[in-house]
């Protein structure tokens, strides 16, 4: 009899703690043999693929009775990992977890390592390195929008998108070898013009999905969001407005923040770390010229500012002149149901490319509008349509980069003259960056520090 090409695996697949069921996992050749030794007369114990059936573990060792659970069998190749899977579902005790768990690896069963049965999927071909990737991207989902994006990875979506760029790179690749094989099959001018439309193409699709990776990366890590203005203008009083909760302290004082002041919300499925800061101004209050330097420091570094002004301010020329040397993404008018005396020549005076929204952070009126121009803000600046496949991953981004950079090198030697056989070398260059996506061209010491991340039982 040959040996397994894997150890049976297991671990428990639900979370700790309590609760009303926990699922042990098996995967690998011995699943339903180790399985049929915790229940009584499990010699004579057929489970039927993809069926569930109630049974009474017991403890071989003593005999006693350790829970009932329902087992379900999945049948190689039919399953997750393309192994013979079996799944006991038990009350959710930690005690009982553990010993079922205990008397499986003292059959023979190997605990399995962080990710152990994603890898088994990927290395047995049901599914490639990014759907694999959204599995993990799917568990840790903290918004509708991240659990959206990584379903669709999950379906393959981001390898549905590439299989024809790699598909079309293979073609070249075949008539450029042929080419340089046979001398007599030379490229001519026809053909090399052909070839670079077809190259134009790929560059073309691959940087649309590039472009995407600016918002890809804030739908998974969140945008920083800095609230910046005069002292007064209503900025704390607008954070709590936007978290819907009072978070910052609120008084008429001006200078009342002095310290930069974090919490998150949610905007439409994106993730934000919203920012109260300092009034900027010059002062000569120690303690304010620190929260005065770190509002600096906060604006630096956030993804998207916005500028607060008084509705009833006249906008004088140094509060214009102040706000002018940040990187504004939207001017918000505030206070305004004290009455709109601010023109809008002199909102013009600010930016006439910048948005603009009114609001009432005492009223919540234009509250919503300023969460969508927000929104909104955040695509308009990434170039993409938010339900297109989207690059969340920075070894994708990475690796999209390369492939171009490969391309573009290409298209500039078959341009210039160049034989086919050195346009050749970045070809094959752009098709094993893709191939690193999909897991294709990948070594083993990368896969594994990929599925090491991954949570147990997973």
């Amino acid at each position: 009899m040959s040996s397994p090409r894997f150890k049976t695996i297991a671990a428990i697949a639900t979370p700790q703690g309590y609760g009303g069921i926990g699922v042990i996992r098996l995967s690998g050749d011995q699943s339903t043999d180790f399985a049929r030794r915790l229940l009584r007369n499990g010699d004579q114990t057929i489970f039927a693929p993809n069926q569930a059936s109630f049974h009474h573990l017991i403890n071989p060792e003593t005999g006693a009775t350790v829970d009932d659970a329902v087992i379900t069998f999945f049948k190689a190749p039919h399953s997750f990992t393309g192994e013979d899977v079996i799944e006991i579902s038990c009350h959710g005790s930690p005690v009982v977890l553990s010993e079922v768990l205990r008397l499986l690896t003292s059959f023979g069963a190997e605990l399995a390592q962080p990710g152990e049965f994603s890898m088994r999927a990927f290395l047995n071909q049901r599914m490639d390195l990014t759907q694999a990737e959204a599995i993990k991207d799917l568990i840790h989902a903290q918004t509708t929008h991240q659990a959206r994006i990584a379903a669709r990875q999950l379906r393959g979506e981001l390898s549905k998108q590439l299989q024809p760029i790699k598909d079309g790179l293979i073609e070249l690749i075949v008539h450029f070898e042929s080419s340089v094989e046979f001398v007599e099959d030379d490229l001519g001018p026809l053909n090399t013009s052909l070839f670079l439309a077809r190259i134009d193409q790929f560059i073309e699709k691959l940087n649309a999905l590039a472009s995407s990776y600016r918002v890809g990366r804030l739908i998974c890590s969140g945008i920083r969001l800095a609230l910046i203005g005069r002292p007064n203008v209503g900025k704390s009083s607008l954070f709590n407005a936007l978290l819907g909760r009072e978070r910052a302290i609120v008084t008429h004082l001006p200078g009342t923040t002095r310290d930069t002041l974090n919490e998150s919300f949610v905007i439409n499925g994106i993730p934000v770390d919203l920012i109260d800061t300092a009034g900027i101004r010059e002062t000569a209050d120690f303690v304010e010229q620190i929260g005065v330097e770190r509002t600096k420091t906060a604006i630096s570094e956030a993804d998207l500012i916005l500028a607060i002004v008084e509705s009833t301010s006249t906008l004088p020329t140094e509060e214009i002149e102040l706000l002018a040397q940040f990187p504004v993404g939207i001017y918000v008018v505030n206070k305004c149901d004290l009455g709109v005396v601010v023109s809008e020549e002199a909102l013009s005076k600010l930016s006439e490319k910048i948005p603009v929204v009114k609001v009432s952070a005492m009223t919540g009126e234009g509250i919503d509008e300023l969460k969508q121009a927000i929104h909104q803000r955040i695509i308009a600046e990434a170039h993409t349509n938010i339900e297109d496949a989207i690059i969340t991953n920075e070894r994708h981004y990475s690796a999209l980069e390369q492939s171009l950079t490969a391309l573009c090198q290409a298209r500039e030697d078959l341009t210039a003259g160049f034989t086919e056989e050195v346009a050749l070398t970045n070809l094959h260059q752009a098709l094993r960056s893709l191939g690193v996506i999909t897991g294709e061209t990948l070594i083993a010491d990368i896969i594994n520090q990929i599925f090491s991340t991954f949570c147990i039982g997973k």
